[in-house]
Formats: structure tokens, sequence, C-alpha cells
């Protein structure tokens, strides 16, 4: 058996190993949440360290299939539109998605990610932006695409300072007119708990313990999920025990205060 690959990562970097780890693991069962062939290759090439305990491994899953769901659906609806995903990390999201996903992609990764990616997620999308999400050049980038447009974060705006956060919305509304986002939001309870596990190292600026509080920074609340409570369109794909442990995670108040949120960013 060829020897995995360690690899050295800032505290910002390294969170993309346990969900890597998560979704390989689910990859590997006979009926997965998400399915990422992708993930199981990167577990065989790479070390990913000490995987997440169960619970956070199904958060992990869920959250992934919760936003495959809704980036198919805006492809359905806009099949010439831009999904730009904010901190992808080692996920083929836009490989996975194939011919079910739009016609424009932008990843925007922190260079030492986007190297791994370059190196071991090929046929990944055409534009790949090495950098901070808060910098602007994958906003100028996305401006000369297609619209409408999707913003996907999947942990990465709650790990950005607020007002920084706040800046990305303020000139997306001004950049990409009618576009959508999709982001994490944490409680307080959700905060701490990532605190001690997943996000050990990093601090967690801003929490939301509901996500219409972020309706004065120019947003729209159109929907929002729990881990324990998915759309139906992805409830109904679990398998028997999948379902039971994602009803179990309704009753864990910290985990109901992390939530997947979709939100119109208003024009400016």
């Amino acid at each position: 058996m060829t020897e995995r690959r360690q690899v050295r990562l800032g505290a910002m970097e390294a969170t993309s190993l346990p969900a890597a780890y998560a979704r390989a693991r689910d990859a590997r069962r006979r009926r997965p949440v998400v399915g990422d062939p992708a993930a199981a290759a990167l577990a065989e090439a790479l070390d990913l360290g000490e995987g997440p305990g169960r619970t956070e491994a199904l958060c992990t899953v869920l959250r992934g299939a919760v936003l495959d769901h809704w980036v198919r659906e805006f492809a359905s609806a806009h099949p010439g539109g831009t999904v730009v995903e904010l901190g992808p990390g080692l996920d083929s999201r836009a490989g996975r998605l194939g011919a079910d996903g739009p016609g424009h992609w932008v990843d925007v990764e922190l260079p030492e990610i986007a190297e791994l990616r370059r190196e071991l997620l090929p046929g990944g999308p055409a534009h790949l932006v090495s950098g901070s999400a808060l910098d602007e050049d994958w906003l100028e980038l996305a401006r000369d695409l297609p619209g409408p447009y999707l913003l996907v974060s999947d942990h990465v705006l709650t790990l950005l300072p607020e007002q920084g956060v706040q800046r990305i919305v303020f000139t997306a509304a001004r950049m990409l007119p009618g576009a959508t986002l999709i982001t994490d939001v944490l409680s307080r309870a959700a905060a701490g708990r990532l605190a001690g596990g997943p996000l050990r190292g990093l601090d967690v600026d801003w929490t939301c313990e509901d996500p219409r509080e972020l309706e004065p920074w120019g947003l729209r609340l159109r929907d929002a999920h729990g881990a324990g409570a998915p759309p139906a369109a992805v409830a109904t794909r679990l398998s028997r025990t999948a379902r039971a442990l994602t009803a179990a995670l309704r009753a864990a108040p910290a985990l109901n205060g992390h939530r997947l949120a979709r939100y119109e960013i208003l024009p400016a």
C-alpha cells in the first residue's frame, strides 16, 4: 500500500482535512449521503489526520448534500449562470455535480489548498482563484462571467471578521446584481462546540442566533435549515440509519444552532 502523504497546513487551511475525511468515509458507504468518489481517492493519497466524530461527520456530509441540492436548483433555473464557491477546501463539488452544475464555476481558495486542488483534483472548474475571500479579485472575475450568480460558503464566512463579511456582501450587491448567497450561520452555542473540535485554534468573530439577524446587511432570507432538518429533497434520499441519526441531531440545541441559510443579496 502506498504511504499517504502528509501535508503541513495553517489553522484555517487545516479545517479542510476533517471535512475531506468525512466525505471519504461517506463515499465508501453503500448508500452515501453525498457520494464523492474524489474524496475517497484523496484519502488514499493524503494523510487527512484524525477524522471527526460520528456526529460531526454526519453534519459535514449533510451540509454538503444541502449545498449540492441548492446548487442543482440554481443550475436548473439558470443553466448559463455562475457559481462562486468561497473556500471549497478539498471538496470537488463542481466535478461531482457535472452536468447538474451551472454553466460557469469559480472556486476561491487559499494558496496552499489551491495548489493541492490543482494537483489532486484535476478536471475541476476552469476558474480557480488563489487568494482570500476578502480579496476582490474573484468578484472582478465573476463580474465578467454571465449572471445570475450564486455565492456558496461552507464555514468560510463564519471564520472571517464580521466587517469583512459585510464588505463582501456590500461589494457583491454592487458588482453582482441579483446574486444569491448561501452560508453557514452559527449561534453562540454552535460556535462554542466547534471551537472545541473542528475549528480548534480559530476564532469565530461573529455569531447569529437567528438567520434573519443578517437582513440589515442588505440580505433577504429565503430559506434556512439546521443539521437535523434538511430539505425534504435531501432527507428522502437518506438511508434509514442516516435518517435516524439526523432526527437525533434535532434534539441538540448546539447542533441546531449551526444552520445553512440561503439569502438574496439586495441591489446596492
